[in-house]
């Protein structure tokens, strides 16, 4: 490592070239993930034993707010050996071909949830969750309207939720445990999906006190990689239900990765 200091008797080298970022499995227990009732309903989801979930460190820290170099700490984080050997991905040979999209990450009152069961459409003041016709959306087969709003984006239900409030980092996951995988048994009931969401959410993002406020603040920035869910080094199949979503603490150097491939039923 670069000495911080340098001797007054030597010049900088103006043609150094800063070192390369990279990233350190954490040792890191996720508390979502030591519970065994959040264990059994996402295996009853049909997103584990794929989905993954995991904590590195990187060599390199970032103002939260500057989105092109957290940008370009979230490919070089896709395209590293460790986080490659963890989530069993290869390198991408063209990086910058990887949508990298940043989402908000302001979610602290949990009244967000609330949008589900205006009007009672989706879900009724008792907790259900109304029924739909069967329907399949690339490879999930959905019977309810809470599921349908998520993945239908003709749904008649999808302005429950507020464009602003489809790109938080909350919605993504509540979008991810709700749909769950090929194989998911679905919920009766919205307490268990909201649940759980709320425990990933709490598990992935850092908080602070804001020195001149004194109010909670998330310090965290997200991004959701490969959209699309498309490029080959990333995906054993190509589905929209594919998920890489990497959640960095700047400051701190902390990076926080869910991934979760789509494994058709068929």
């Amino acid at each position: 490592m670069a000495s911080l200091i340098e001797s007054q008797d030597s010049a900088p080298d103006a043609s150094a070239v800063p070192a390369p970022t990279t990233f350190t499995l954490v040792n890191h227990s996720f508390s979502f993930l030591a519970s065994k009732k959040n264990n059994e309903l996402l295996t009853k989801w049909n997103l584990l034993p794929d989905l993954k979930v995991a904590r590195f460190r990187s060599s390199t820290h970032i103002k939260k707010g500057d989105v092109t170099s957290l940008t370009s700490l979230v490919r070089s984080f896709v395209n590293d050996p460790a986080v490659g050997a963890t989530l069993g991905t290869s390198s991408v040979e063209d990086i910058t071909g990887v949508s990298v999209t940043p989402l908000s990450c302001s979610v602290l009152n949990m009244n967000f949830f609330d949008a589900v069961t205006t009007d009672n459409e989706v879900v009724t003041s008792t907790d259900l969750i109304r029924a739909c016709m069967d329907e399949t959306f690339d490879g999930i087969t959905i019977q309810d309207k809470l599921r349908e709003m998520l993945v239908n984006p003709d749904s008649e239900n999808c302005h429950l939720f507020e464009e602003g409030q489809k790109k938080e980092w909350i919605y993504h996951l509540l979008k991810l445990v709700c749909v769950g995988g090929a194989m998911c048994q679905a919920e009766d009931k919205f307490a268990e999906y909201k649940e759980v969401t709320k425990a990933i959410y709490k598990d992935t993002v850092s908080v602070q006190k804001s020195a001149k406020t004194g109010k909670v603040e998330i310090t965290s920035a997200c991004f959701q990689v490969d959209e699309w869910g498309g490029k080959d080094e990333l995906w054993k199949k190509n589905s929209v239900h594919n998920k890489y979503y990497v959640v960095v603490d700047p400051g701190a150097g902390i990076v926080n990765v869910v991934y979760k491939p789509f494994v058709p039923f068929w």
